[in-house]
């Protein structure tokens, strides 16, 4: 028996995220000056020493999130990318579904999708990045959309299939504004490539 272990100091393991409620403000503030957390969203921190994922973005933001309710627009963005952290939750539901109840944290908002459209991302659902890309481009001003595109694009979102997505969805809202804004997306893209030195000049 080791009568010394009561007095030998003890290895504190920190879950990988942590909620401000989980240890009260004071403890709060102190883990993040001291360095042990640092912020993931709103009163949620990470541990310092841990990457930040997908996965543990969705544990930020899990409680706002129905079971019947998808992450999409800038929120999914965020979840995606890590840029552009929104203030407020935004949750798809289906069309003539039950809305989310009020919350300050959440924004709430009907749409439609297929099993294409949506992703699991830890333990909840969110818009793929070429979905979130569409809707980006179809519901927030072009100047807004276009930053928020900007890390999609990284991640895999494709202007030109997202152009041939927009004929499906004839007669939805928003359609005109998303091609205006995917064309000066793949005419710029069109602009910036260098000229094949092989080319045969025009006749």
């Amino acid at each position: 028996m080791d009568l010394l272990a009561p007095y030998r100091p003890h290895t504190v393991v920190l879950p990988e995220t942590m909620r401000r409620s989980d240890v009260g403000a004071a403890a709060w503030w102190w883990l993040h000056d001291v360095g042990v957390v640092r912020p993931l969203w709103g009163d949620v921190a990470i541990a310092s020493d841990l990457e930040e994922t997908a996965a543990r973005r969705s544990r930020a933001i899990a409680d706002l999130v129905p079971s019947r309710g998808v992450v999409g627009r800038q929120s999914a963005v965020w979840l995606h990318t890590g840029q552009f952290a929104p203030r407020r939750v935004d949750v798809l539901v289906a069309t003539r579904s039950r809305r989310a109840e009020p919350h300050p944290l959440r924004s709430t908002a009907e749409s439609t999708w297929g099993a294409d459209d949506v992703v699991q991302v830890g333990s909840i659902r969110a818009t793929t990045v070429q979905r979130t890309g569409v809707d980006i481009c179809r519901h927030l001003p072009p100047g807004h959309a276009l930053r928020l595109l900007e890390p999609l694009l990284e991640a895999g979102f494709d202007p030109v299939h997202a152009r041939v997505q927009l004929e499906g969805l004839a007669g939805h809202r928003g359609i005109l504004g998303a091609r205006n804004i995917l064309r000066r997306l793949t005419d710029s893209a069109g602009e910036d490539l260098e000229p094949d030195p092989g080319a045969q000049p025009p006749l």
